[in-house]
């Protein structure tokens, strides 16, 4: 009965669509655009330090297109420095 359950639970885990595991967890620093700034804005990545954390910057304009690759988009706890608290669109 043991091997059965076991062998159930491979089956399981192969058929698992992507779309239903967790997101990414990304924690990192973000350098905002002057708050005199109007108009579109989009978040890119700029690096990824060695201890993990991501270094992200606002840049003019919108977004550029996404393409879909099946995985959800990674959860993300922005940092900002505390003359940039102003709120994040989109976030």
């Amino acid at each position: 009965m043991r091997s059965a359950i076991l062998a159930r639970l491979k089956r399981l885990e192969q058929v698992r669509p992507a779309h239903s595991r967790p997101p990414e967890f990304q924690i990192g620093y973000l350098e905002r655009l002057p708050a005199e700034y109007t108009g579109d804005r989009h978040t890119v990545t700029v690096s990824r330090d060695p201890d993990g954390k991501y270094r992200w910057e606002e840049r003019p304009g919108p977004a550029p297109a996404n393409e879909d690759d099946g995985k959800p988009p990674p959860f993300r706890v922005i940092l900002v420095s505390a003359r940039d608290s102003q709120p994040v669109p989109g976030a």
